[in-house]
């Protein structure tokens, strides 16, 4: 029986082998965390039907809770007939804020004709002008045309018939009706998930309180937990309503010092716009040049009302809001931004709604579990201690 001995160029080897060992084990643990990433996007995605009416709820219920709990506490109404009053009430004014849009609408539909006419006609001002930008470009595309068609020849392609003025239209009727009940549809499963959050109350709370862990310290870290997402996403509808209310107040000023129609109702415009952040002002910026336009016929008002609400969006859109939003929220600018590219190439318009009071709900996660803090520190300010 024989008996090898290592020697100490063996014991050398040892270390280097375990390197190359952890090595190996962190390439592979950052490639399942990679596609495990990829996949938990495409599955947001994928699945953003369901996600979205689930995340307005929550949202929803984040929001009304301490007005539905004051009176509860307070005028002593039981929670079930307080909610009910609370989103009774939000149905009922947007019903009526809906129904106070179809003046201007039809207003603004029936000055639709005047405004092509007044481009067609702005547009051949500028063909007929042969020094003009416009003209040149024309010019140049007619060449380039000419050139193409003299290398190659083309048969010409059949044309497709005309479908008729009737198929058209109630293509188009059908098509809305269809999109508008679907719309109510999901409007009601929201309404109704966010009451049964509403009057559910503490309920999850004690439910997560009690498969948290064993000892007093999981709990009582599940419950710090719970009540900084409470206060971090109670906070940032706080912000975006009072900047809503502020912009639109604005708006309206400087809409009324220019003369604009319907100055009142181009205010509410501007705040219910603001709710979506970034998007929601340049669409009003856009829409009041339009309409300033049709009224004044003139470009120099058109652009003191295009550069005034610019600035107004710039001081409150771009400067106040996500200074107050990083600041109360504990999440830097940059991140804000980011997130809201993130999830509005995701959800839409919804993401850019809802990605701010999803990413403060995670980052909330992060500073509570250990192991995760180094995330939060990536995604705000430090952990607090």
């Amino acid at each position: 029986m024989s008996v090898v001995k290592e020697g100490p160029e063996d014991i050398k080897t040892l270390p280097v082998v375990s390197e190359d060992l952890q090595t190996t084990s962190r390439r592979k643990s950052v490639a399942q965390t990679f596609m495990a990433l990829v996949a938990l996007i495409f599955l947001i995605h994928w699945a953003r039907a369901v996600l979205i009416p689930i995340a307005m709820a929550i949202c929803i219920r984040y929001a009304l809770m301490p007005l539905v709990e004051w009176m509860h506490r307070k005028v002593k109404i039981p929670m079930p007939v307080g909610a009910a009053v609370i989103l009774g009430l939000i149905v009922a004014i947007t019903a009526l804020g809906v129904a106070s849009l179809h003046d201007p609408v039809v207003e603004m539909i029936e000055k639709l004709p005047l405004a092509a006419r007044k481009m067609e006609r702005a547009v051949k001002r500028n063909s007929l002008d042969q020094s003009s930008t416009m003209a040149k470009l024309n010019k140049a595309a007619t060449e380039i045309d000419r050139a193409a068609a003299s290398s190659t020849v083309q048969a010409p392609a059949p044309t497709p018939a005309a479908p008729s003025l009737y198929a058209s239209v109630r293509t188009y009727l059908l098509s809305g009706s269809l999109g508008f009940a679907a719309l109510i549809g999901q409007a009601a499963s929201v309404l109704a998930l966010a009451y049964f959050l509403l009057i559910a109350g503490d309920t999850y709370r004690k439910k997560l309180l009690r498969i948290s862990g064993d000892t007093l310290g999981e709990k009582k870290l599940t419950l710090r937990l719970l009540h900084d997402i409470d206060d971090q996403i109670q906070r940032y509808f706080l912000i975006q309503i009072a900047s809503a209310v502020i912009h639109g107040l604005l708006s309206w000023l400087i809409l009324a010092l220019i003369g604009l129609e319907n100055a009142a109702f181009w205010g509410l415009v501007a705040g219910v716009l603001h709710l979506i952040p970034y998007a929601g002002p340049i669409v009003f910026i856009g829409l009041t040049a339009v309409v300033a336009y049709l009224q004044f016929s003139e470009l120099g008002t058109t652009v003191l009302l295009i550069a005034s609400l610019t600035a107004l969006t710039g001081l409150v859109g771009f400067g106040m809001t996500p200074w107050l939003t990083g600041k109360f929220s504990r999440l830097e600018p940059v991140t804000v931004f980011v997130t809201l590219l993130v999830w509005g190439w995701l959800w839409g318009i919804w993401g850019l709604i809802l990605g701010v009071p999803l990413m403060m709900a995670l980052q909330a996660v992060c500073e509570h579990v250990p192991g995760l803090e180094p995330i939060a520190e990536l995604l705000g300010s430090a952990p607090e201690t």
